[in-house]
């Protein structure tokens, strides 16, 4: 899988999350801020070790600050 498809997977994962009503948690903007602050290096990085899920899940989280 290539860096771009990770990062998409990742973007469509967090664009999935919803809150406690079923509504979607993030925005299509707010999203990709959350995935903007992971550098392509970093992505590649982990990409073995992290799910795209795994990364949209710990970027949620920080959303959430």
């Amino acid at each position: 899988m290539s860096i771009e498809e990770y990062r998409q997977q990742i973007l469509t994962s967090l664009l999935a999350k919803t809150n406690s009503k079923g509504e979607p948690r993030f925005d299509e903007a707010a999203a990709k801020e959350l995935l903007a602050q992971l550098s392509d290096e970093e992505l590649e990085e982990g990409i073995m070790f992290n799910t795209p899920d795994d990364v949209a899940e710990i970027l949620s989280e920080v959303g959430k600050l």
